[in-house]
């Protein structure tokens, strides 16, 4: 395997082409990089080119095979691609090396959007409605991820006290502003947390197996006809309320211009009419709870970069004024 300045040691190297029986001139090259997890493109000779990840090192090994159950029955039922992760040569998906959880995966044709077009998010509304829709219509294939992939509440995110105090051992801490490092503060999130998620409890009856992280970044278009073909990155997938796809991605979108998070919206709530959805029936309510939903996504964007020890200064004080 080819070397091209991969974080990895030789012995990496070679126990990953034990793994997946991978030839020794396997070129590699970056192909992406996440909060906590990173892929590689390996091309080789006369066969097709495939993806490596490397895992969130706070992932168990049950959890990445729980995501692996969920993309195995996505394949052929929502209509776009999912990610297929394959068996290496002892039978396992994900494989354990120097402490890091890797796993292979089919490369899918295509390209990401442009993300400051108009016509992109409308597309990536569209294309979230049409998955929520058959996600609803087949959530009871997905009711074990409600044990295994639980939905957000006050016992699945950690403590404010908890994320506090890691966040005064990081390097981050001495450039944000002392307040947000004092136990009152945090003791406020954490009552604001817990009456935000008590009055997002009259939506549970809409919940099913969500993205968990969707947007545009997150989808593949074709290169000639533009359409969308592949829905990418679903290791936050989760049991959950749907709301939180659409108000997750919006001040993302919003950040580039107000006008592509409301079209982004629009197109969803658009898409979701007629069909058998709660949302399509429930716009004005979902989209009242719009600030509250981000407010949860908020606190678990910022738990994800405490766990993650992601030390960026300028980007948890963002954080940190949106849960203020």
């Amino acid at each position: 395997m080819s070397y091209w300045g991969l974080p990895m040691n030789k012995q990496e190297i070679k126990l990953l082409d034990e793994a997946f029986a991978l030839p020794e001139n396997t070129r590699w090259s970056s192909f992406g990089e996440g909060h906590a997890n990173e892929t590689w493109l390996g091309e080789l000779d006369g066969e097709e080119p495939v993806v490596l990840r490397r895992h969130n090192p706070n992932r168990r090994k049950e959890q990445i095979l729980s995501e692996f159950h969920c993309l195995d029955l996505l394949q052929d039922m929502i209509g776009f691609t999912v990610p297929k992760a394959l068996y290496g040569v002892n039978q396992e998906r994900a494989t354990e090396v120097e402490g890091a959880y890797y796993s292979l995966f089919e490369r899918i044709d295509g390209k990401v959007p442009p993300l400051d077009k108009l016509e992109t998010c409308v597309q990536s509304g569209e294309t979230l409605a049409k998955l929520h829709v058959k996600l609803w219509e087949e959530r009871d294939a997905f009711a074990f991820a409600e044990e295994e992939r639980p939905s957000v509440s006050m016992e699945t995110l950690r403590s404010g006290e908890a994320l506090r105090a890691e966040l005064s051992k990081m390097e981050a801490a001495k450039h944000i502003d002392a307040r947000y490092l004092s136990a009152e503060f945090w003791a406020g999130v954490e009552t604001r947390l817990q009456e935000t998620l008590s009055s997002l409890a009259s939506l549970n009856e809409t919940r099913h197996l969500i993205h968990g992280d969707f947007g545009p970044p997150n989808t593949l278009v074709s290169e000639s006809t533009g359409e969308v073909v592949a829905i990418l990155d679903w290791d936050e997938c989760r049991w959950d309320l749907p709301v939180y796809d659409v108000a997750g991605v919006y001040p993302f979108l919003c950040e580039i211009d107000p006008s592509l998070g409301d079209a982004f919206v629009d197109a969803y709530f658009k898409g979701l009419k007629g069909s058998p959805h709660p949302f399509a029936t429930r716009e004005k309510e979902a989209r009242d709870f719009g600030k509250a939903v981000q407010f949860v996504a908020t606190y678990k964007e910022f738990e994800l970069m405490i766990e993650n020890h992601l030390d960026e200064p300028e980007y948890l004080t963002q954080l940190l004024a949106q849960l203020a």
